[in-house]
């Protein structure tokens, strides 16, 4: 019988999830979406003095008994990280698709820093979401589905990129990383998955 070392169980213990949702209030209207599971990748591209890109989407769905799940079109967010050498600042523009607001910029000092805001949005309204089924909130079954999509943008060239999709018919994408879809339930007395 072999005995599982308790050093393993505790670094299990202590790994973060790539993803989580922090509700912005109890009532569940907004999200606050960090992803803990790219620092290392983000940190990597902006050591190496390339540009990081994070793509957040969003969608809402709805569970059906018989069917598939429905949802809602997607929505995204995009967050761009790159050195600016003459304020020897990084600069983080943000720019959620879709809203009325403009893209925002700030200059953050340190790489850690700048990491960071890349891999979080802040008080996304469910509200927003919602495009042709307003009364997907109210539904019993209705979740939260977030993903990501990561770009080191300089870390490869553009030919290399077409050439490796091309030999591979598509399947194979060097220059993207695309996370799978995650759910959270809507529903406060319902299990975050």
């Amino acid at each position: 019988m072999q005995v599982v070392s308790p050093l393993i169980v505790a670094a299990l213990a202590l790994v973060e999830p790539f993803l989580s949702v922090d509700w912005t209030s109890s009532d569940r209207q907004g999200v606050n979406v960090i992803v803990p599971g790219l620092r290392g990748s983000v940190q990597e591209c902006l050591a190496e003095g390339n540009q990081a890109r994070v793509r957040f989407e969003f969608r809402l769905c709805r569970k059906r008994g018989a069917w598939l799940d429905r949802c809602e079109y997607a929505r995204s967010e995009l967050h761009t990280v790159e050195y600016d050498g003459i304020t020897e600042t990084y600069r983080v523009v943000s720019d959620r698709y879709g809203d009325v607001s403009e893209a925002t910029a700030v200059g953050v000092p340190n790489r850690e820093e700048a990491a960071e805001q890349a891999l979080r949005t802040e008080n996304l309204p469910l509200s927003f979401l919602v495009r042709e089924d307003p009364e997907i909130l109210g539904h019993p079954g209705a979740y939260l589905s977030v993903r990501t999509i990561f770009r080191c943008k300089g870390a490869s060239s553009r030919t290399f990129a077409h050439l490796s999709r091309f030999l591979t018919l598509g399947l194979v994408n060097v220059v993207e990383s695309t996370s799978d879809w995650e759910d959270f339930s809507l529903r406060p007395e319902a299990p975050e998955e």
